[in-house]
């Protein structure tokens, strides 16, 4: 990564300064420089949007230099097609199109790319969405593709995976494959298609996960796994919980949190308590260990510990609980009094909590945890030998 942001901000202090006459293939070397400056960003290269946006200030000195004969090259037409589709300003394009410099058979292209960029979807579905990607060069095929992709996806996802996945091979490394990766993920199915998704996941984490846009790529990730927990499937649940290993310390704890909660309230135990211990170092609070402590106590009560559940229950204020870690403090408390037969201490655990709570309706993740720990004795059992 750091070779090829090297390599990015060197191509574009090779442009040098900008001259009044654009030279002859001058507006697809700016351009070619717009896209590694972005890949480098996509990769997490420092500097770059501060780079990126001075290239664009002089693409469009270049696209406003060149004279009517240029645009009869195909290459200028493409570049200013890419240079839309990489976020550039409509308005130097516009005036080209508007003087109509531009040869009839690149006219849908270019039309359609300004529709894009000055966000009249509809139109530029219907333009765009009618060419095939696959007869440009290309890195123009690779940015029109992933337009098209994201024009398809509320009508054909099929067609739009298809899309994002002829972008990223064509332009791999670069900002277009990185938001191919995301789009792509964000309509995969975890459930249904998981080696696709962890195959589109793994690439995402090994090139870009320090993109000033890798916030969509972790919160898909964090509920992808959250649902590969809820399957059941041990080995598959690992594969998606090793890939959050790259994720932010705050996201990883709440995803550690999320699945001992689930493991809690639908009796999995030993489940609940490795989540738990993964969660401990990541606490970097007091509310964040606080929870933690309460997880624990509430593991500690669920595997024959009452005595210490009971204490810890005491200690904790219900008025610093989420509405979630209130069920779980709720339901624990349940489940410990069934399992003690009803003994003094559960019992004054469970007096300490708020009315309110009692006398709510059963919500639908109490009745299965209910449902989980009908019978007591076997609740207790399992729990031991896990």
């Amino acid at each position: 990564m750091k070779n090829s942001a090297r390599a990015a901000l060197l191509a574009a202090s090779l442009v040098g300064p900008f001259t009044s006459c654009a030279r002859a293939g001058e507006l697809t070397e700016q351009v070619r420089a717009l896209n590694a400056l972005q890949g480098s960003m996509a990769q997490g290269a420092t500097g770059a949007r501060a780079a990126i946006s001075a290239q664009i200030e002089r693409i469009e000195q270049v696209v406003g230099a060149l004279d009517g004969d240029a645009w009869k090259d195909r290459s200028n037409t493409a570049a200013a097609a890419i240079f839309l589709f990489c976020g550039g300003p409509a308005r130097s394009v516009r005036k080209i199109v508007d003087a109509h410099l531009v040869p009839e058979a690149e006219t849908q292209l270019l039309d359609g790319a300004l529709a894009y960029a000055e966000g009249r979807f509809e139109e530029a579905t219907k333009l765009l969405t009618a060419l095939d990607a696959r007869a440009y060069t290309d890195t123009l095929a690779a940015h029109l593709a992933l337009i098209q992709g994201g024009l398809s996806i509320s009508s054909d996802k099929a067609k739009a995976r298809e899309l994002f996945d002829l972008a990223r091979l064509l332009m791999p490394s670069s900002l277009v494959e990185e938001a191919a990766l995301r789009r792509e993920l964000s309509i995969v199915d975890a459930v249904q298609d998981p080696n696709k998704f962890l195959v589109l996941g793994r690439r995402y984490g090994a090139q870009y996960a320090k993109s000033p846009f890798s916030r969509n790529y972790w919160d898909e990730m964090r509920a992808a796994t959250l649902r590969a927990a809820v399957g059941g499937n041990s080995s598959r649940f690992a594969e998606f919980r090793a890939m959050l290993k790259g994720a932010p310390a705050a996201l990883r704890f709440e995803t550690h949190m999320g699945v001992a909660r689930y493991a809690i309230l639908n009796g999995r135990v030993a489940l609940a308590t490795t989540e738990t211990q993964y969660a401990g170092p990541l606490a970097d609070s007091a509310a964040a260990r606080a929870r933690v402590e309460f997880y624990r106590a509430a593991l500690a009560g669920l595997t024959g510990d009452f005595e210490t559940a009971a204490s810890e229950f005491q200690k904790i204020d219900p008025g610093t609980l989420s509405s979630a870690d209130l069920e779980v403090r709720n339901i624990v408390t349940a489940a410990i009094a069934r399992l003690q037969g009803g003994s003094d201490g559960a019992s004054s655990a469970a007096a300490t909590a708020p009315e309110p709570e009692q006398t709510r309706p059963e919500s639908t993740v109490e009745r299965s945890a209910r449902q989980a720990l009908t019978d007591a004795d076997a609740l207790l059992q399992r729990a031991t030998r896990r």
